[in-house]
Formats: structure tokens, C-alpha cells, sequence
């Protein structure tokens, strides 16, 4: 795999990063030559031909000293070092330096070793199966450290799901299919869950109804004869299905399994249904790649 290197700025940008440096130096420098060597550095004298310093606000006085020299000799060295960098490294709008360096050329040197170190063993794992990367440990073990770094902030560092807005992925109920292969397209591509708020679509016995509808449902209840069938079949069929087992393609929960994201109790239900949901899950295709996505599902799907 070959890494692109950053491309510097050009044009107006790069003139105005070289306006700024080189205006902060010069800055720099006068502000030294006035502080050391200005003929307004020394207080006038008074009439005694004592030095009669600036007061200010009547008891606040300046004093006529310049400042230490060894302050001088620092800044200048730095200004040295500053002008000597500038020269060799990246500094200067689309100027690269004489070294012809920059961090992310570095990086993308770093991977490429990286590459070459480890590209027979990542052929390897991406040529063997889900089930065979399961039957070891040492690829397990790296599996739930990159879900560790990317993933358990928002699902737990056991990936039990938490704080009622983040599903549990270690049991067999995925909004989107829980194959390998779609668990893949998962951490790849990000999903996006929106349930529509009814509002003000339902009174408030009809909304009862519905909490009991669903949670009978959960339970496997026959509710084929339920007052609110009707209301369901207008409403819901569309993405959860006639039997509420849910749309996979659109990423429909299944409503018969008792897994409740957001709460199981009426009012959490009744909320949902009123005001809706939405829930969003960022794609990790630019931040990992074949190896650690394939490692990452087979440590996700791996049997508890």
C-alpha cells in the first residue's frame, strides 16, 4: 500500500503562512534591537543629572534598565535556530526545506515498513476464515484490542451495550443483518437509524394500547386480536413487519425478541413512539483496514 504525503498549501495560503513568519521574526527582532540598542533604551536625566524614571499613575514607576543581556543572547540564538530550521524543514508556505521533510512523509515511511514487516502475516489472516481466526487466541486477543481503541466507548469494553442507547453485540439480534459479511458492511460503511415520531397521531388510551401491543408481542402473545392490530398494520407494518420481526434492509428492530434499546417500560415506549428515535453509527473504512475489520468481526461474533 502505498500513503500519499500531504500536499503543501499553494497560492494565496502559502504567501500568507510566509507573510506570518516572516513577519513574526521581524517582529521578534525589533522589539530586541529597541529593548537593547535604541538611543530611547536609558531614562532621561533630570536636573541633577540623576536618571528620573517614567511614573505612571502617580506611584508606578519604570525602571530605566535595560534587560539582562543573557536575555538578549537567548533570543538571538533562538532567532538563529528559528531562521536555520525554517531553511532545512517546512515552514515557509510551499517551500519543503532543504531535507525536503515533513511528518506526514515520515508516517507514510513508518507504515510502508510496516507493511513490508507484517505483509505475509495480514496475506495470512486475510486468507483464512471467521471461524478459523476464532480457534486462536493470540488473534482473538488482538481482535478485542482494536475494538477496545475504536469501538468501546460507545458499547462497552464488553460490548454488552450501554447507557440504553448502545446495543449489546455480543448476542444474536442485529438491526442489519448479523451474518459475518454484513457485520463487515457495518464497521465499513456506518449505519443511520431513524424512527419517525407519531406525535400527536394517537390519543392517550390508543397509546397505552400500543405499549401493551408491543411488550405482549415481545413476549410471543398472539395479538392478532388485539384492539390496536389495526393501528399497528397502518402505522408499523411497513418497517417492522407483520409478525414485528422487523425490516433488515431498512434496519428494523425486531419487536418479538424482548431487546429493548431504549428502555422496556411503558413510558420508555410510549416516548419512542411519540417522539421517535434516531441513532447514528460513524463507518470505519478509512481508520481500519482488511486485517483489523476481519479481526474485529470474528472477535465480535466470536461464541461466548
Amino acid at each position: 500500500m502505498k500513503y500519499a504525503m500531504i500536499s503543501m498549501p499553494a497560492g494565496f495560503w502559502a504567501w500568507w503562512i510566509v507573510i506570518l513568519t516572516v513577519g513574526s521574526l521581524a517582529g521578534l527582532a525589533w522589539i530586541v534591537w529597541s529593548t537593547y540598542f535604541s538611543k530611547d533604551v536609558q531614562a532621561k536625566p533630570d536636573a541633577t543629572g540623576e536618571q528620573a524614571p517614567t511614573v505612571w499613575d502617580e506611584n508606578l514607576r519604570e525602571g530605566g534598565r535595560p534587560a539582562p543581556m543573557w536575555w538578549f543572547w537567548l533570543i538571538l540564538a533562538l532567532l538563529v535556530i528559528s531562521v536555520i530550521y525554517l531553511m532545512l524543514y517546512p515552514g515557509l508556505g510551499a517551500y519543503r526545506g532543504a531535507f525536503n521533510w515533513s511528518s506526514s512523509g515520515h508516517l507514510s515511511a513508518s507504515l510502508e515498513k510496516y507493511d513490508a514487516r507484517f505483509e505475509v502475516e495480514k496475506a495470512s489472516i486475510l486468507g483464512m476464515s471467521i471461524e478459523d481466526i476464532q480457534q486462536r487466541e493470540d488473534l482473538l486477543r488482538k481482535g478485542e484490542s482494536i475494538f477496545g481503541r475504536h469501538c468501546a466507548a460507545c458499547h462497552g469494553r464488553d460490548a454488552l451495550g450501554q447507557a440504553n442507547r448502545f446495543p449489546n453485540l455480543k448476542d444474536e439480534e442485529w438491526m442489519w443483518g448479523g451474518s459475518s459479511l454484513e457485520i463487515e458492511k457495518t464497521i465499513r460503511g456506518g449505519r443511520t437509524a431513524v424512527m419517525a415520531g407519531w406525535g400527536d397521531s394517537f390519543n392517550s388510551d390508543q397509546l397505552d394500547q400500543l405499549a401493551d401491543f408491543i411488550l405482549k408481542m415481545g413476549k410471543g402473545e398472539d395479538v392478532s386480536e388485539h384492539p390496536v392490530r389495526g393501528i399497528y398494520d397502518t402505522f408499523c407494518v411497513t418497517c417492522h413487519l407483520e409478525d414485528g420481526t422487523g425490516n433488515k434492509e431498512l434496519g428494523a428492530p425486531d419487536l418479538t425478541n424482548e431487546i429493548y434499546l431504549y428502555g422496556d417500560d411503558v413510558l420508555s415506549i410510549k416516548y419512542t413512539i411519540v417522539m421517535g428515535r434516531g441513532g447514528v453509527m460513524p463507518g470505519f473504512h478509512e481508520i481500519l483496514d482488511d486485517v483489523e475489520v476481519k479481526l474485529l468481526v470474528a472477535w465480535i461474533t466470536a461464541p461466548q
